[in-house]
């Protein structure tokens, strides 16, 4: 059985006093795109300094492909492209000349390193900068070059840290088109703040904040636990305060919310605690004892899952 490409084992990370990653677990499959979402200093970037061999664990597992990263990181590190949040480039080479450095430096043998850097030049839309210094690049090709020289040498784990960060529309989705041909082959570890790559790239989502693992699933299992996030809203006139009563005896509405909107219309938001469906009920009700004017079905997005787990850890926070 092969086993995990990354592995956190009840995994903990002090610096002084101040506990940063709090007992995480979780594993990357073989072949698999993890998205790693949550706010700024959730503990994303320690966690992947970790795997990556940078810094080490204060307490528990950190392994890449079965190698120990306390105890066997330079033998785990031959298997891991990394790309930091800031990418660690040379302003005094020419964008060639850096990714040769880089091939040597991962020990890519000879014979291989003008096939290995003319496959990342063009994976990462590198063509036209080949012969320019790194300091006069813009930040999207800078960020390019970051994930090319993650790239070089196949690596079978991939620590991707914001990697469309600073690109344009277009770029980003190269970028993008670049990670997912990696997914079939290599172990990629995805920190992104953009959702919509989780959901077009990520075969799972781990969810943390403040050093805690919130969640872990596939976009669409966590879009179903989220049962606040699934509502109807209605925009009606009339008697609404009879419509209210009558939606509050729906055993399927968890709550009913009441907005004014102008001298007439009133719009009405119900939210609702499965993906029942619930809204033919709510139709009719509204048809009967107000004018309905508009009804809409907001199923759970990816954004308010997010929102509610970062919500729910703040919340038991302040409970104890």
């Amino acid at each position: 059985m092969n086993p995990s490409a990354i592995s956190l084992v009840n995994v903990s990370k002090r610096y002084g006093p101040k506990e940063i990653i709090k007992n995480i677990s979780f594993e990357v499959m073989p072949g698999e795109i993890l998205g790693f979402l949550g706010p700024n200093g959730a503990g994303k970037t320690t966690t992947i300094k970790m795997i990556a061999g940078t810094t080490t664990a204060t307490s528990g597992t950190v392994s890449v492909k079965g190698l120990d990263m306390s105890t066997q990181q330079e033998l785990g590190a031959k298997k891991i492209g990394y790309l930091p949040e800031h990418p660690p480039l040379y302003d005094v080479f020419q964008v060639k000349g850096y990714l040769h450095f880089i091939a040597r430096a991962k020990k890519v043998p000879k014979k291989r390193v003008k096939q290995s850097l003319d496959q990342v030049i063009s994976a990462c839309k590198l063509e036209k900068v080949t012969k320019s210094e790194i300091y006069k690049l813009s930040k999207g090709y800078r960020q390019r070059l970051g994930l090319a020289q993650a790239l070089i040498g196949d690596p079978e784990v991939l620590l991707l840290d914001e990697p469309t960060s600073g690109l344009d529309p277009g770029q980003i989705q190269e970028t993008r088109d670049v990670i997912k041909q990696c997914g079939v082959k290599q172990s990629v570890l995805l920190s992104t703040h953009i959702l919509t790559e989780v959901t077009l790239l990520c075969a799972r989502v781990a969810i943390i904040n403040e050093g805690k693992l919130l969640a872990i699933d596939t976009p669409s299992g966590l879009r179903q636990a989220s049962e606040q996030s699934n509502r109807v809203s209605l925009l009606v006139s009339g008697n609404v305060e009879n419509l209210k009563i009558a939606l509050k005896e729906i055993d399927d509405i968890q709550k009913v919310d009441v907005f004014k909107q102008d001298k007439d219309k009133v719009l009405i938001v119900c939210h609702l605690n499965s993906n029942n469906d619930t809204e033919n009920i709510i139709a009719k009700l509204a048809t009967e004892k107000t004018k309905l004017y508009q009804l809409e079905r907001h199923g759970p997005t990816l954004e308010n899952v997010f929102l509610q787990y970062i919500k729910k850890g703040k919340n038991s926070k302040e409970k104890k």
